[in-house]
């Protein structure tokens, strides 16, 4: 992809930068090579050691390149991407699986759908509390504030590596749920079929999903537990589960690492009409 360069009148360790940046995207600095030496871009470019170094900061804040603490900065491996499907029918696969037996349910879920890491290769948590909605989620599910929530945080980590794959927090009315109490109980997870199938325990069936994603720079605990390099920012999607009745039944926040990470977008459209044709091919003959 073309880097775009820094315009007008920059400082100087901003042209650096740029400079930098452009051999790395060339491929004359390949992964693995050593930046020159803070030395040597200070008289390349004559000026100071620290604006030299504002330059190569640039670049580690950017993700670009490693090091620091004593080793030399270099070229950045590329990220192996494992790509999470945010928006590509996972959810109607997941709502399919419901209805299928038991079995296959277990070994089908959220990350074997997005990711297509298998669940036999990550650890998972989910852990149940009791809350009360404030008043953001009251708006959310359209209920008073105050009502009873049930948070659910999920994680998975790669067993091979330990680094996180997956982290998300949802939100249910204990009302739409409390039918079935092993839905209270976090010791029923992994469930499976996940929480579409949780619903249609207790009659609830979902029509829509809908989702926005925000980009965030994470915490140095993020970057630690996700395995990340310095620079890159985390996607936060928000999701609406909402039923056949039009309720919200579920909200939930999810993470995501944007270098690992793939948004999926497909938008149908419909096909112009004879009557459409005949109407515009009209309208310019009169033109």
């Amino acid at each position: 992809m073309q880097e775009e360069r820094t315009v007008g009148t920059v400082p100087v360790h901003h042209q650096i930068a740029d400079e930098l940046r452009s051999r790395i995207a060339s491929g004359e600095l390949k992964a693995g090579d050593k930046l020159p030496t803070v030395a040597e871009l200070a008289e390349e470019w004559n000026c100071a050691p620290l604006t030299a170094r504002k330059a190569i900061e640039v670049l580690r804040e950017e993700g670009r390149i490693t090091g620091g603490r004593g080793k030399a900065p270099t070229v950045r491996e590329a990220t192996a991407r494992t790509p999470i499907m945010l928006a590509d029918g996972w959810t109607q696969k997941q709502k399919d699986l419901v209805l299928r037996p038991a079995e296959e349910r277990k070994v089908m879920g959220a990350i074997e759908l997005t990711a297509g890491i298998p669940i036999a290769e990550c650890d998972s948590t989910a852990k149940y509390s009791e809350t009360k909605a404030d008043a953001e989620q009251a708006e959310i599910f359209d209920l008073p504030v105050g009502t009873k929530l049930i948070e659910r945080v999920y994680e998975m980590t790669h067993k091979k590596t330990g680094a996180r794959v997956s982290w998300s927090v949802s939100y249910i009315p204990r009302q739409y749920i409390e039918a079935n109490p092993e839905l209270l109980d976090d010791s029923n997870e992994p469930w499976p079929g996940g929480h579409q199938h949780q619903l249609y325990t207790v009659g609830i069936e979902l029509a829509q999903f809908a989702r926005s994603v925000i980009a965030v720079q994470p915490t140095p605990g993020e970057r630690q537990k996700w395995a990340m390099e310095q620079g890159t920012p985390m996607l936060h999607a928000r999701s609406k589960s909402i039923d056949i009745d039009g309720r919200v039944v579920e909200y939930s926040e999810a993470r995501y690492p944007a270098d690992r990470t793939e948004i999926r977008m497909v938008e149908h459209l419909k096909r112009w009409t004879p009557e459409q044709l005949a109407e515009a091919a009209e309208t310019a003959g009169d033109a």
